[in-house]
């Protein structure tokens, strides 16, 4: 396990990297802490496929992102981990494609859409 060196978070203090919590239509969506968080490790995850070239004609970011991979970065057994990409399915914020053959499901995010003139400050 990697030691960190903590200190005040100050005017001009190096900021590690962090892991962005989508807008805030997601913390009042009844799921659990550990969907919420798949959902944030996924969205991290698209981008870096985005930057990959992993994006359909239709222009859909596709990804890839594993029960172990999930199991491992919640710190939560392959159930849990496997009940949060479920609640994601239930509540349509992931579409997973299985492919088969030992091969990892293809993800595809679906993220709140705003109309000019709202804001999703409310």
């Amino acid at each position: 396990m990697q030691k960190y060196e903590l200190s005040p978070y100050k005017n001009g203090t190096a900021v590690p990297a962090y892991l962005l919590l989508p807008p805030r239509f997601l913390v009042s969506m009844d799921l659990s802490n550990d969907a919420k968080i798949l959902y944030a490790l996924l969205f991290d995850r698209a981008g870096i496929s985005r930057e990959n070239g992993y994006i359909e004609p239709d222009g859909r970011i596709l990804l890839y992102f594993t029960l172990e991979e999930a199991k491992e970065k919640l710190h939560r057994s392959r159930q849990v981990a496997t009940r949060a990409f479920q609640e994601l399915e239930r509540n349509n914020l992931i579409v997973r494609r299985k492919q088969g053959l030992g091969r990892p499901a293809v993800i595809a995010l679906n993220i709140l859409s705003v109309k000019k003139g709202d804001s999703l400050h409310e």
